[in-house]
């Protein structure tokens, strides 16, 4: 399982923003500026935030229900309880930054998330696929996550180098693949990387993102050898696929 074979026992995120408004300083009665905005700067604002396109993705609560849980079957795949709240991965840079939406489509700005860990019992250096449920502000939001991982794929085919939490990683190639037919769009690659332990080597991992409205599925698949499995297992995909399905209702 991807929680078994992380080396570091965790890894915290900080993340910091701070906002900050303009707008026409008016002088008040006692002389001092106003720190409140002109009209004129309100409005401005207020139309550089575009409406919602739909309703928005479930809360985090609704997508935990949705996801696969521990103990579900996949043919001769398991879900397991993950031992983290999202895949290691997630904290992971990429240089150049327009390549990485093939390792974490964080930046794309969800709103909530779900994630499960899929692999074959008692086998943990067999094919490990890791399932990340994430919602959106709406189906405009979801799509531009898309579109960004679609760019990221066509501009990172010749490679780019994966900045990990303790050694960087040299991917060789992305090559899209046969995507499944569900969803409003998906898109699937394969990602050859350089063994970062024997340089003559190269491991493979397979991803796949689809998306249903303003929510995105991600399936990403590897294994700890060299071996090229052939993609992300279609019965993982369909037993998460049919349980989003089930029970995904907008709004």
């Amino acid at each position: 399982m991807r929680g078994v074979r992380a080396v570091a026992t965790g890894a915290a995120l900080l993340a910091a923003t701070a906002g900050c408004g303009g707008g026409s300083a008016a002088a008040g009665s006692d002389g001092r500026a106003s720190a409140s905005p002109s009209p004129t700067a309100t409005s401005a604002t207020a139309s550089a935030t575009p409406a919602p396109v739909g309703p928005p993705g479930p809360d985090a609560a609704a997508l935990k229900a949705l996801v696969l849980t521990a103990g579900a079957k996949a043919g001769r795949y398991e879900a397991d309880e993950p031992f983290l709240d999202e895949p290691f991965s997630e904290i992971y840079e990429a240089e150049p930054a327009v390549c990485l939406p093939l390792t974490t489509l964080a930046a794309a700005g969800h709103t909530a998330q779900a994630y499960a860990t899929v692999g074959v019992p008692g086998k943990p250096l067999d094919v490990d696929t890791a399932v990340l449920l994430r919602s959106y502000r709406d189906a405009n939001a979801a799509g531009a996550a898309l579109k960004s991982l679609a760019e990221a794929g066509k501009r990172c085919a010749g490679g780019y180098t994966e900045e990990r939490a303790v050694i960087d990683a040299k991917v060789l190639r992305v090559e899209p693949v046969a995507a499944p037919a569900i969803g409003d769009e998906a898109l699937a690659y394969r990602i050859v990387t350089r063994d970062v332990k024997d340089e003559g080597a190269s491991l493979h991992q397979y991803l796949t993102v689809v998306r249903s409205g303003p929510v995105t599925l991600s399936f990403s698949s590897d294994i700890v050898d060299t071996t090229d499995f052939g993609g992300v297992p279609q019965e993982i995909v369909t037993a998460q696929w049919e349980k989003f399905s089930r029970g995904y209702a907008p709004s």
